[in-house]
């Protein structure tokens, strides 16, 4: 681009009417050009202006006062002309009419006519045009682990109740996870407070005090997302990052996509940005130009990927009667837990998931995920897995105990049980279905552990199935950890 920009090419970017090369490359010319530089950022504050001023109300003004000023510019339009005869009046007058109208506080639709006879237009008040209320949203917790308060209290069924605004969570050891959009969703930390002040489809405003993840998907022009965090306004068109904030600062990382952070008291004058990969600090009591903007770690990168907030696919507002919430528990406590694929973090915790069948993955006492076992969820209805301890016993048993304890199982299997729990897809002409299964038996012949880890049978039949292998009867011996496939 050889050219400078021109101050209103930067107002149609801002109001989306441009197109992302053309965008990319008037950023790329302001890069190193200083004079088109300040234009964009002095379009950028002024257009920042405007949702603010949108919401003021217009001053009591009568039509006497606005008729006023009309009349003394016509009429020193009049001295000038009968002053100087060949003056040429080179603009209209009626933008002249229409901005003394404005000025004056006077806001609604305006037709500028010419009276008969008249040497000058009218300006004429139709009517007021009232701008509509933004459509309020919703969000709905997606995922809810320690404890956690919402309006003060413990829900009973925090997943059934759609959250708007005015909503306060506060954690104390713990996190909740809210989605509010197909990709827009947050996720607030242990020991954090955070109020849903502004929540609809113009301007969403989250008041923080602690720490709090979010992804946003790309705002339309004139949506607005802002996070407050005490002195201090993050603004975002659509990105992923991560806000903490407390006495000492407050802290805004960047994952991908360009985050503004801002002073609250001078909002056009100290503000910082944070590109991808960046982070920034702003210590307490100093102003947002003194801090800068920094690479992230790796570490930082991989810590903040994985605290991405948890969304339910498929997201629309009716969301929560198509779905339905799932506890996962685990014997053992702080294990890292997968599901479908996704890691949640430690057990126990409770998520939203569609209906169907869902696999669990488990942490062992190594850190390794091994598969626990598989759920199937109906929607509306409550689901509950206990991951069970797999990994508590050596994976080498001492001589030949794995094999005994197999024998035993053979033998002591009721064949009989077997066929009336697949007696049904039997009859139906379904066969050559199986169960893959793990078991644990320890010294004394307790089944200690057993988990149905992959089958294709229905869930009623396949606990028919464990029911029976959790019946077979071992005596005292060597202790085993095995898995199988049982062909039906």
């Amino acid at each position: 681009m050889s050219k400078h920009v021109a101050p209103h090419r930067w107002a149609d970017a801002l109001a989306g009417e441009l197109g992302s090369a053309e965008i990319a490359e008037m950023e790329q010319h302001a890069a190193t050009c200083k004079r088109c530089d300040r234009a964009r950022v002095r379009v950028q504050r002024v257009s920042d202006t405007f949702p603010v001023i949108r919401q003021q109300a217009s001053p009591e003004l009568g039509w006497d006062g606005v008729r006023a000023r009309i009349h003394w510019t016509i009429s020193k339009e009049k001295r000038d002309t009968a002053s100087h005869p060949k003056l040429v009046r080179r603009r209209p007058l009626w933008p002249v009419l229409a901005a003394t109208a404005l000025a004056a506080g006077v806001t609604g639709v305006y037709f500028v006519v010419r009276a008969p006879g008249a040497s000058a237009p009218v300006v004429v008040p139709i009517a007021h045009a009232p701008e509509s209320p933004a459509a309020p949203l919703t969000a709905l917790v997606s995922r809810l682990a320690g404890d956690v308060m919402i309006d003060g209290v413990r829900p009973a069924d925090p997943f059934a109740k759609p959250l708007g605004v005015g909503t306060v969570l506060a954690t104390g050891d713990g996190r909740v996870d809210l989605q509010f959009g197909e990709a827009s969703a947050f996720a607030l930390g242990p020991r954090s407070t955070l109020e849903l002040r502004s929540f609809d489809a113009n301007t969403i405003a989250l008041v923080v005090d602690g720490s709090v993840d979010l992804e946003v998907a790309p705002r339309k022009p004139g949506q607005r997302f802002l996070v407050i965090a005490g002195d201090r306004t993050i603004e975002v068109r659509g990105t992923r990052f991560a806000v903490k904030h407390d006495a000492t600062g407050t802290l805004v990382s960047c994952q991908h996509g360009l985050v503004t952070v801002r002073d609250t008291s001078a909002p056009a004058v100290d503000t910082v940005e944070v590109a991808t990969a960046r982070k920034a600090f702003v210590p307490a009591g100093h102003h947002t130009t003194e801090a800068h903007a920094v690479p992230l770690t790796a570490d930082e990168l991989v810590t903040l990927a994985n605290a991405t907030p948890w969304s339910t696919p498929g997201w629309t507002p009716d969301l929560a009667t198509r779905t339905a919430p799932l506890d996962v528990v685990a014997a053992a406590p702080h294990r890292a837990v997968r599901v479908d694929g996704s890691e949640l973090g430690a057990a126990p915790f409770a998520m939203r998931v569609a209906p169907g069948r869902h696999t669990i993955e488990a942490a062992d006492a190594y850190g390794k995920l091994r598969k626990a076992g598989w759920i199937d969820v109906t929607a509306t209805k409550a689901a509950h897995f206990e991951a069970l301890p797999i990994d508590d016993v050596p994976s080498a048993p001492v001589g030949n105990a794995i094999a005994t304890r197999k024998r035993q199982l053979a033998t002591g299997l009721d064949h009989a049980r077997l066929r009336q729990c697949t007696r049904r897809l039997a009859k139906s002409g379904l066969t050559g279905t199986y169960v893959t299964y793990e078991i644990t038996v320890g010294a004394a012949g307790a089944v200690d552990v057993l988990n149905v880890v992959d089958t294709d049978l229905p869930t009623e039949t396949a606990a028919c199935v464990h029911d029976a292998l959790a019946a077979v009867h071992f005596v005292a011996g060597g202790a085993a950890t095995w898995r199988d496939r049982l062909a039906l």
